[in-house]
């Protein structure tokens, strides 16, 4: 959870805003409709990357990748800046039968009524392999998300946070019992955010582990 520099961090604030939303509706949508209309947008999304990375590495025909199966994704917020970045696994094959696992890691950049995709790092993952260890997938429910290496660079995902206030959605294809359910989500977020409204805990996550840097594009 980040907040701009001297805001007021409430708990109080932080568990109303991750539960309802501004007209007083519980954040519970239907999971089936939503991934549905989810995954197809993001297939769309992912194909014109595997498009893009085609073209500039002039890979035709059997050389070139063709998306197969849409796996994960997971937004980042890095620092108390409005700057998102998204941490995509699917997989690719091509002509000579070959299937690969792909880590894509995008900058999201607003350019006033669409938002550009700036691709910082797109590379095979080894299934096999844990890679580096991302905060940011395994903070906001992707554990499964595998990254790259130690010798791969990416960006996003080496604070240890939590999501900005409000933008936490429960996914259910049940009406369930709204107060048992509000009940149980409100105790998650009370232990997720405990000690987030002391400045030294909000100084500490806002500072990065030793050895660790980011570098800006």
């Amino acid at each position: 959870m980040c907040v701009e520099e001297g805001a007021e961090l409430s708990m109080d604030r932080a568990v109303r805003e991750s539960l309802y939303y501004p007209d007083g509706a519980i954040m519970k949508r239907r999971r089936s409709s939503a991934v549905k209309e989810f995954c197809q947008r993001m297939c769309r999304t992912i194909q014109a990357l595997v498009d893009k990375y085609n073209e500039d590495h002039n890979l035709l025909k059997d050389d070139a990748h063709k998306l197969k199966d849409f796996l994960h994704c997971q937004s980042i917020r890095e620092n108390q800046c409005w700057t998102w970045y998204y941490h995509l696994n699917f997989t690719t094959n091509n002509g000579a039968g070959s299937d690969n696992l792909i880590f894509v890691e995008v900058k999201c950049m607003p350019q006033e009524e669409h938002k550009e995709l700036l691709v910082c790092c797109f590379c095979t993952v080894n299934p096999n392999d844990n890679g580096q260890h991302c905060y940011g997938c395994a903070n906001h429910g992707e554990p499964d998300m595998k990254h790259p290496d130690n010798s791969v660079e990416y960006i996003a995902g080496h604070l240890d946070v939590y999501m900005p206030l409000g933008r936490y959605v429960e996914w259910s294809d049940s009406d369930g019992d709204d107060v048992k359910y509000v009940k149980k989500r409100e105790a998650e977020l009370r232990y997720m955010y405990k000690g987030l409204d002391k400045p030294e805990t909000t100084k500490r996550l806002f500072t990065l582990p030793p050895g660790v840097t980011i570098v800006r594009n």
